[in-house]
């Protein structure tokens, strides 16, 4: 089952998405917030990214229950369709990264900042932890065949990523709006104008 590929091969590609994301969580406030004014970020920015987050892996989910290459198990198409699709949510979980790493400092009651970037540090390793957990007994026991597991596991970031996203509009910040660009407002409100890029980094 599977792709069936080598260790080295796995452990260099897991490699490469490391650095990629991390490049892109780097420069994503000069890459991708200043551009689209949405720096610095409020909570209606993470709400987009979430939403924008959910596409890839849902896309994944379906092309591997759903096209002839999983089916088959034809290794190159498999491995064409995985990657630019992991790419692709690299790219958008890092966005996704860099505002949760601003908006916790952000959202910190005053002199309570190193305590909420703690917990925020915390719940991001128990979230890995489950993560892996959750995913090793989808891929594990869903259908019978190992790229339905995969399908599964894709399935169940969308819904974890829905979640996350949902909880977002509980947070207490309806005066801010939303910005794509400069010619496109998303939702009304109190934009700021950055005076340099915030923190991005995780």
């Amino acid at each position: 089952g599977g792709a069936a590929l080598p260790r080295v091969v796995v452990g260099a590609f897991l490699a490469c998405y490391i650095i990629v994301y991390g490049q892109m969580q780097a420069f994503t406030p000069q890459l991708v917030l200043i551009p689209l004014k949405q720096s610095p970020p409020n909570k209606y920015a993470e709400i987009l990214w979430g939403f924008a987050n959910m596409i890839p892996t849902t896309v994944l989910g379906i092309l591997v229950y759903s096209l002839d290459a999983f089916k088959q198990h034809n290794a190159s198409e498999m491995l064409a369709t995985m990657i630019t699709g992991i790419a692709v949510f690299a790219l958008l979980f890092a966005v996704n990264s860099s505002i949760h790493s601003y908006l916790v400092v952000r959202y910190a009651e005053g002199n309570k900042v190193a305590q909420s970037v703690g917990f925020y540090y915390m719940s991001n390793a128990a979230g890995r932890l489950m993560g892996t957990l959750v995913s090793g007994a989808l891929y594990t026991y869903v259908g019978n065949d190992v790229n339905q597991g995969i399908g599964a596991c894709f399935f169940a970031g969308t819904v974890s990523c829905f979640l996350g996203t949902i909880i977002t509009f509980k947070i207490n910040d309806d005066k801010a709006g939303l910005r794509c660009g400069s010619c496109l407002t998303i939702v009304d409100g109190e934009f700021e104008e950055a005076d340099g890029p915030p923190p991005g980094h995780e």
